[in-house]
């Protein structure tokens, strides 16, 4: 099953290497990216989004999954802070909020979805929406904004447009659009859920294209400093949902799901964060790097315990 899903972001990768060397601009190449991950986001996704919350009911391992994941990431947010808030004159800024950033936010969509799909079925999916809509993306636009522009030096954005900027991300209104005509008794044609059954079946091979082509083979400069960062991201963060997993009485699939979301590689998110807020470019990339290629290594032990 993971050759099968790594394959295609291989392929993604492969197909950057041969565009850069047949003379094509990494711009370019981030534009054909763009445009697919466009065409997936808003266009497909919240489809998926609706079919999700109007055929699977909401209950309240869905709640606790929400709150595992808000808490695995924001002590993920804070432990790494407290590694790197002692090498402040030692570590630019910049680096530590790139850091920060990457050990505490996963790609959770982009990786984990498609994953959890093809392990757990619908059921898996359903889990993974609610961690990704339901924690990942509000802290993402909340508290990774703070810290880019704490660490960033950018004063000048708001918190506040950030908060907006949630309520104009399209699956989050196919999953609030599937819940209320769920919750109406309103029906919808058989044949319309039949036919997203059908795109949600091929779009997870889209979505490990685009993470091919966003990655960015790079040779790690800065691997002392971005070790421990590696290791939140890769083992220290799972490690905190399993804790608070069983805490709140997670078990099976629910449980599973938050592990294996917890554990996924740095946000590609974080390359644009790190643009637009002025945290470390370099460090991002380096991150989502080795985070990916250290997730499929873990993703053959998580699926040897969690059996």
């Amino acid at each position: 099953m993971f050759f099968e899903l790594s394959i295609f972001i291989l392929i993604g990768l492969i197909l950057r290497i041969l565009l850069t060397v047949e003379g094509t601009s990494p711009e370019k190449i981030d534009f054909l990216r763009d445009k697919i991950n466009k065409f997936v986001f808003y266009y497909v996704i919240p489809f998926i989004c609706f079919k999700t919350t109007y055929t699977i009911p909401l209950t309240l391992s869905h709640l606790k999954v929400s709150l595992v994941a808000n808490l695995t990431i924001l002590s993920s947010v804070s432990v790494c802070w407290l590694v790197y808030k002692n090498f402040r004159n030692q570590i630019e800024s910049k680096v530590i909020g790139a850091l920060i950033m990457c050990s505490s936010f996963g790609n959770v969509l982009y990786i984990g979805l498609p994953i959890l799909t093809k392990l757990y079925g619908k059921e898996g999916m359903s889990y993974a929406f609610t961690y990704d809509f339901l924690a990942s993306t509000p802290l993402t636009w909340t508290l990774a904004v703070a810290v880019c522009m704490y660490f960033g030096g950018k004063k000048g954005i708001k918190i506040k447009n950030s908060l907006l900027t949630i309520f104009k991300i399209p699956p989050i209104w196919g999953l609030i659009i599937g819940f209320f005509l769920r919750e109406s008794n309103i029906n919808i044609p058989q044949n319309f859920i039949k036919a997203i059954d059908l795109i949600s079946s091929h779009v997870t091979f889209f979505m490990l294209l685009i993470v091919g082509l966003s990655i960015k083979t790079v040779t790690p400069k800065k691997l002392i400093i971005s070790l421990p960062a590696i290791i939140i991201k890769l083992f220290i963060s799972p490690l905190f949902a399993l804790t608070y997993g069983i805490i709140f009485g997670l078990k099976g699939i629910p449980l599973n799901v938050c592990i294996i979301e917890a554990g996924t590689p740095s946000m590609l998110l974080s390359m644009i964060f790190a643009a637009v807020f002025g945290v470390d470019m370099r460090t991002s990339v380096e991150m989502i790097f080795i985070t990916t290629i250290g997730f499929f290594f873990n993703m053959v032990v998580f699926t040897f315990l969690l059996n």
